[in-house]
């Protein structure tokens, strides 16, 4: 009896956990601003009602909290304030690690999320780890909700470890929100806390992990008055210089660059954000690959003015922005325009952009609109005559304009529409692309269901427009342990958003399906699992023929122990490989395989924690088999530095891929070839401060394809031997990069930069199957070295409009 009477004290505990309603703070309007230094000794705090009762999102879902934590916001007229006292009985325990601006790590955090026109669709994020590591985010809303760790803002802050547990001081500047100017406000408002060594993460207002999307479920935050949106208005000067070497050359190349950025409110909502001669010379190298695919690689976008702030434009999923600086549309006319005994002296790898300028925001009744241009300058090819020694140019990209432009429009129970339109244009060219394209979700009032969908038209070309269509509709249950869901998306064989896109492949029909269960609560050794069964059946839209059948389950497990384990598997059918052959409507006949990968990620709290993963496939009937695998470890030493190694590995025995056709199209060749890939990454970053910190990153990779024998593809899709084709088809590529980069946020907003970055790239038709023969090779090669310096910085008007009138 006392065992059902206390299953059901928990049972009603629970219950009225998860039924709560919004819980709501009142903030504080002060007279003289906080004195941000970790120490809540102003009379202030004595006033306000802190918030508390903070619940766990994992592991006990709904329950409260481990550690107490209090919480106090203020604001006056110009800025928003927040204290929080985040008690903790064993402070000695706290996770409290140095690491680079915007990186957490695997520090205790504590995080503020402000939703100024409480409509949970877009929230702006403050994050800090108790050594003062700053990180903004923006959560958008999606069908689980994105979090956008690029946006930037600029803020003060200021931590502190005592005896009862760490202290955290904020002061936000109302230029960093977007707000209304309404006499009386109420803003949406949630606050998060993890505690490492239990691994829970903790939020104020429960946020039910059983219900998709977190952004909806916050509390309130009242007593907003009489506050006015201030002039955003900011400028970001810098000055940067490169000295270049080359190998091949012997050239030594001396820039300077200077330009700025520059961003201004136009009203409460929107944001003019302008870049003024681009510099992105310090970004991240590329991890190049030997891509023997018939699609083309996707690469990450890491300029910042591309990532930040750019939620709207994602909408639709027609802008890639690597587009936006990308190599020249029209190399091949560098080819075409060689007569005899002339070189491509010189082909440049991208075009420069000369401006980029964006405007975004939403207003109060929920209207978001975006827009964003870009100009890249003409690019020309060098053609050299070996006989006479003269040179010409080639014009391969004329001065193109990239635009894009959206209307989202918020609706009820967090649904919404979008209308996007993205357009290349070019001086003197008859080329053009234009796609168009809408972006919807609905949800039931409940939020338990959805259906979203996108569909776009594209026209694009020059004289002879090309035009086609997509789309795609999807139904979800999304909310509760049992989730399932069904999609369709069908995209014509002249569907083509590449020009400011990316479409891996278009002309198809694809139905998806899946069923889901999880478990949240912790039972017996595991915390918590999931798993799902899904099938993909797909045709071609034209000609409407079958292409492939797949099956697959995946399941992922926590222990308590916070290790994780993933594992899934599948079978495919026959496959009718349209894209492969590499002409229009040939296909190749791929037999039906089955495939399995096992995943496993010791404790990562722990300062020495591993990552394994191995997986493979086998397709029987023609003896082709393959294996991967990746294995790494993370190192913690001390408070400031860390270590990553990653080792990972590719192989492939009998493969069947496309190596070449005739002029006329009619004969495709084939290879029977053995593929291999290695490659190491080493990263290792130390922080001086929370301020400063230094990284250096190391990519070996290596690729080798060897072709055993030939085959030439028959019309049935079919592949026959033919040993009278002699051509050399074998690959070894190699690359080489090292990026080491120096960063001190000097001021708030303002940073300097030294950047070394060395890139050698080494592309063979003799596979050499000896891994430290590659490397031994590679770096011998000829190679690139950039040693680099920027300064950034950040003027924000308002301060400079205070410095000059002091009574203002």
């Amino acid at each position: 009896m006392k065992f059902l009477i206390t299953v059901y004290l928990l049972f009603i505990i629970q219950l009225q956990a998860f039924s709560q309603e919004k819980k709501t703070v009142e903030a504080l309007e002060i007279s003289t601003p906080l004195n941000i230094d970790g120490v809540l000794d102003e009379p202030y705090y004595l006033q306000a009602q802190p918030a508390r009762d903070f619940v766990q999102l994992q592991p006990l879902n709904g329950r409260p909290s481990f550690q107490p934590s209090e919480v106090y916001v203020f604001y006056d007229q110009t800025a928003l304030y927040v204290g929080a006292m985040l008690y903790d009985s064993s402070p000695d325990s706290i996770f409290n690690y140095f690491t680079e601006r915007d990186d957490i790590g695997m520090s205790d955090y504590f995080g503020i999320y402000f939703d100024p026109y409480n409509q949970g669709q877009l929230a702006y994020g403050f994050f800090i780890t108790p050594a003062g590591v700053q990180t903004d985010i923006k959560a958008i809303k999606s069908d689980d909700d994105d979090e956008d760790d690029n946006w930037n803002a600029v803020w003060e802050s200021k931590t502190r470890i005592s005896e009862k547990g760490w202290i955290v001081e904020m002061k936000i500047p109302y230029a960093a929100l977007r707000f209304s100017d309404k006499a009386g406000q109420t803003w949406g408002l949630n606050m998060f806390r993890n505690i490492r060594r239990y691994n829970s993460n903790n939020s104020w207002n429960l946020i039910d992990r059983k219900v998709s999307g977190f952004i909806h479920q916050e509390g309130a935050m009242t007593g907003i008055k009489n506050i006015k949106p201030p002039v955003r208005l900011s400028f970001s000067p810098y000055a940067a210089t490169y000295l270049e070497f080359k190998d091949e050359t012997k050239a030594t190349d001396f820039v300077y660059k200077g330009g700025m950025d520059v961003k201004y409110g136009l009203n409460e909502s929107f944001t003019l954000d302008m870049m003024l001669i681009p510099d992105f010379g310090q970004i991240q190298s590329d991890d190049k690959e030997l891509n023997l695919s018939p699609y083309e690689l996707y690469y990450d976008e890491k300029r910042q003015f591309f990532t930040e702030g750019t939620e709207l434009f994602d909408r639709g999923g027609i802008f890639y922005s690597r587009r936006m600086g990308s190599s020249p549309k029209f190399s091949d006319r560098a080819d075409d325009a060689l007569t005899e005994n002339e070189i491509i002296d010189f082909s440049p790898s991208e075009t420069q952009l000369v401006n980029a300028t964006k405007v975004s925001g939403r207003t109060q009744k929920g209207w978001g609109l975006g827009m964003l241009n870009s100009m890249s300058l003409p690019s020309y090819s060098t053609l050299k005559d070996t006989m006479t020694g003269e040179s010409r140019r080639i014009l391969v990209q004329p001065l193109t304009n990239y635009n894009l432009s959206v209307v989202d429009k918020s609706l009820k129970n967090n649904s919404y529409i979008s209308l996007i339109n993205s357009n290349v244009s070019m001086i003197n060219d008859p080329f053009s692309a234009n796609v168009t394209a809408t972006d919807f979700q609905f949800r039931d009032k409940a939020k338990k269901y959805a259906i979203g969908g996108k569909a776009g038209i594209s026209t694009r070309g020059a004289s002879d427009k090309e035009n086609g269509y997509g789309a795609n509709l999807k139904f979800d249950k999304n909310s509760g342990n049992f989730q399932f869901g069904i999609s369709q998306d069908l995209f014509s064989d002249k569907f083509n958003i590449n020009d400011l896109g990316y479409l891996r492949s278009n002309n198809y029909l694809l139905t998806s399906s899946y069923i889901y269960y999880q478990v949240i609560e912790p039972f017996w050794i595991i915390r918590e699992w999931s798993g799902n069964l899904w099938n993909d059946y797909t045709r071609m839209y034209k000609p409407n023929v079958f292409a492939m059948n797949e099956t697959g389950l995946n399941a992922r497990v926590l222990f308590k122990n916070n290790y994780r384990f993933k594992i899934n598997g599948g079978t495919a059918s026959d496959r009718y490989d349209y894209y492969e052959p590499r002409v229009k409507n040939r296909y190749v006949v791929k037999p039906s395989y089955f495939f399995y990968n096992l995943n496993l990620n010791t404790d990562q709290r722990k300062p020495l924690n591993f990552f394994f993963h191995y997986g493979g496939f086998v397709q029987p009937s023609t003896d082709q088999t393959g294996y991967s695998g990746e294995v790494g470890m993370n190192i913690r030493a001390g408070q400031r530095l860390q270590f990553t190694y990653e080792l990972s590995f590719n192989n492939e025995t009998n493969d069947r891929g496309y190596v070449d056709n005739t002029s006329d199209e009619d004969t495709i060749y084939f290879a029977v070839r053995d593929i291999s890939m290695f490659q190491n990454v080493i990263y290792t970053s130390y922080a001086f401060t929370n301020k400063a910190s230094i990284s250096i990153r190391v990519r070996h990779y290596w690729s080798g394809a060897a072709n055993k024998y030939f085959l030439q593809l028959q019309n049935d899709g079919s592949l026959k031997s033919d040993n009278s084709y002699n051509g050399n088809h074998d690959n070894n590529y190699n690359a080489f990069n090292v990026d080491m980069i120096f960063r001190w946020i000097f001021a708030p907003g303002s940073e300097f930069t030294l950047a070394w970055k060395n890139s050698i790239y080494n592309d063979q038709d003799a596979v050499t199957t000896n891994y430290f023969r590659n490397f031994e090779k590679t770096i011998h090669s000829n190679q690139v070295n950039s040693l680099s310096a920027k300064v950034l910085y950040y003027i924000d008007y308002n301060k400079l409009r205070k410095r000059s009138n002091p009574g203002s």
